[in-house]
């Protein structure tokens, strides 16, 4: 058969081409940037491998981990043990070895209500683990029960300003009061789910992996599913000072939602499905310095509401000189248009507040997202239900992307095995190819 056309050469559109190359389909994968790996891409820089999105994984991702295996890589490092959280004007531990009750400071500075409802949604995530995800029933219910309202809705102003502020930045970019409690129940949900690593030498070696005997395409730009009576024709692509369309009959669109929505024509109702997606921008900057700037016991720190410096960690624990400063949340987003000097001296002036940097910079990178990572829609499921429904107008498209299965690597795997799977399932001569 004809190749598989694949828009995007992040995390999903290697995984989808990956699951297609198993099923005996070929693929091209078109990607704007010149780099593979999207927003967990890890760049080669001064010297250093700079990963410049997610990077850390689960010991409970069975896609993930099977790539490990499949790719010979088998040397990991430990994630941090836990965070530090700006509480009251201090640094309040939140490790994630212990159960709240067993961490006397964090429950006081929570106040006995706050400290209660953070164990019990916490206690929930993780005794339901397995059932949490945005294929199963029980996220619904969910749903149901607390997504009339924002997350700052349900919670005291301690639990908001602290650990929920935490999920809400690192898993959106986003404060309490712009996300909804049905997805923060889902990140909460990774804590129960196996030991967390780093792939040792940098996540590229997945990349390199995945992307091996792959036609990958760099710097070829869509501006356009080409569609006809009803089904896929083509793919429009900018070329020089005007554009050219490939034709095909297959595609899958592994970019984030808001960009697919403005690649192809979709019915009314797919495009309020796609609309209601929320997309929150951030920077992070990868910094090399000349000796370490946390102090002993502190790996990470989540910074205070108010703050343009969202997150802050070592980037392993091996290597504490190696930081990487996320701006994210509302405040960072009045600075984001700074030039990455400007940047960098916020990130580095508002880390100093907390612990001074005695250190020198030797090496630096700034990545910037500004399209954002997914902070999803209240009611995602029937959300989800809307889109793919609207895809299914469209023969020959499917979508895979981090605002499918969750904004995790495995969530963006998952996503991509099951397009794969929904697109073989409706090419007739795709048994026998694959046989």
């Amino acid at each position: 058969m004809d190749p598989v056309h694949i828009i995007g050469a992040g995390v999903s559109g290697l995984g989808a081409a990956h699951y297609l190359a198993q099923r005996g389909i070929p693929s091209v994968i078109h990607e704007t940037g010149d780099y593979v790996g999207g927003r967990a891409a890890c760049l080669q820089h001064d010297g250093h491998a700079f990963e410049i999105g997610g990077k850390n994984f689960s010991s409970g991702w069975p896609r993930f981990n099977a790539l490990l295996e499949e790719f010979a890589i088998r040397e990991f490092q430990d994630q941090h043990p836990g965070f530090h959280i700006v509480l009251n004007d201090q640094l309040v531990a939140l490790e994630k070895s212990k159960t709240l009750t067993g961490d006397l400071r964090l429950a006081r500075a929570l106040g006995l209500r706050g400290a209660l409802q953070f164990r019990n949604f916490i206690g929930f995530a993780k005794q339901h683990s397995d059932k949490i995800n945005y294929t199963s029933g029980l996220i619904e219910t969910i749903e149901q029960r607390w997504d009339h309202a924002p997350i700052s809705h349900h919670f005291t102003d301690a639990l908001n300003a602290g650990p929920l502020r935490l999920f809400s930045i690192i898993m959106g970019a986003a404060e309490p009061d712009e996300l909804y409690p049905s997805l923060m129940m889902n990140f909460a949900s990774g804590f129960g789910k196996g030991s967390h690593h780093a792939v040792a030498g940098g996540l590229g070696r997945v990349h390199d992996g995945l992307a091996r005997d792959k036609d990958i395409r760099l710097g070829s730009r869509i501006t356009e599913i080409v569609t006809r009576d009803g089904r896929v024709t083509g793919l429009r692509v900018a070329a020089g000072t005007g554009t050219r369309v490939i034709p095909t009959r297959h595609v899958i669109s592994a970019v984030p939602g808001h960009v697919l929505r403005r690649l192809v024509d979709l019915p009314a109702f797919g495009r309020v499905a796609f609309d209601r997606l929320r997309y929150f921008p951030l920077a992070l900057i990868n910094a090399v310095y000349d000796a370490p700037i946390f102090r002993e016991g502190v790996h990470s720190i989540m910074f205070e509401p108010g703050s343009p410096l969202g997150h802050c960690s070592a980037n392993r624990l091996d290597t504490p000189e190696h930081v990487r400063f996320t701006l994210s949340g509302r405040a960072a987003r009045e600075v984001l248009e700074c030039d990455d000097a400007q940047l960098i001296d916020i990130a580095e002036r508002t880390f100093s507040q907390r612990l001074p940097i005695r250190a020198r910079r030797r090496a630096v990178h700034v990545a910037r997202h500004p399209g954002g990572i997914c902070g999803y829609a209240p009611h995602f499921s029937g959300v989800k239900r809307d889109m793919l429904r609207a895809i299914d107008t469209i023969a020959g498209l499917e979508i895979a992307g981090d605002y499918l299965e969750g904004h995790t690597m495995e969530g963006c795997l998952t996503s991509a095995a099951l397009a794969v799977e929904r697109l073989a399932g409706s090419v007739p001569d795709a048994a026998r190819v694959a046989a």
